[in-house]
């Protein structure tokens, strides 16, 4: 054996360098796609079962339960906001007697998002709390979106109905029954 023989061509390395950079120009796109996605779901998911945990907990206690958007970035207590964007943290709280303050029972905060994707009511009417009485019916119909500030993913909406029941959709709020 040549003690040339040992080793690579320059060429073959080129090659081998050239099939790696296409493979990443192809895969770092999608890989955007599934954490933007996956951004998504997470913060679709927390709301829908905030909003699920609500009505059970209403019905358990017997009283109102409520889930309103709130400045959560500060320390407690949480005031409710009154904003149709729900990206900047939500307050689930006891609601008796029925007030706009989170003066009662905090059962859980839900801490601002660090994406950048946004989470706003879509519905015709513009939905900042959402309350649940000791039979679990919702006070309001109506739905939050999450998007993405851009790319190709679905957004995923939370529908509320009036009788209290919470699904998820991928898509607008068209989509909710």
């Amino acid at each position: 054996m040549n003690r040339f023989d040992s080793g690579f061509a320059l060429i073959e390395l080129m090659i081998v360098v050239t099939i790696i950079v296409i493979l990443m120009v192809i895969g770092i796109p999608s890989y955007q796609n599934m954490i933007t996605s996956n951004n998504i779901a997470a913060e679709s998911n927390a709301l829908l079962g905030d909003l699920q945990y609500a009505r059970s907990q209403a019905i358990k206690q017997g009283l109102p339960v409520r889930v309103c958007t709130a400045d959560t970035s500060g320390s407690a207590p949480y005031t409710c906001s009154g904003l149709s964007s729900w990206s900047g943290g939500w307050v689930t709280y006891t609601n008796n007697p029925p007030t706009n303050t989170v003066a009662n029972s905090v059962l859980r905060v839900q801490q601002p998002w660090t994406s950048t994707d946004t989470m706003t009511s879509t519905s015709a009417t513009v939905l900042s709390s959402v309350s649940f009485n000791n039979f679990g019916f919702s006070t309001i119909r109506g739905s939050v979106t999450v998007s993405p500030l851009s790319g190709s993913v679905t957004s995923k909406t939370v529908c509320i109905s009036i009788v209290g029941h919470v699904q998820l959709v991928a898509g607008g709020d068209s989509l909710c029954p």
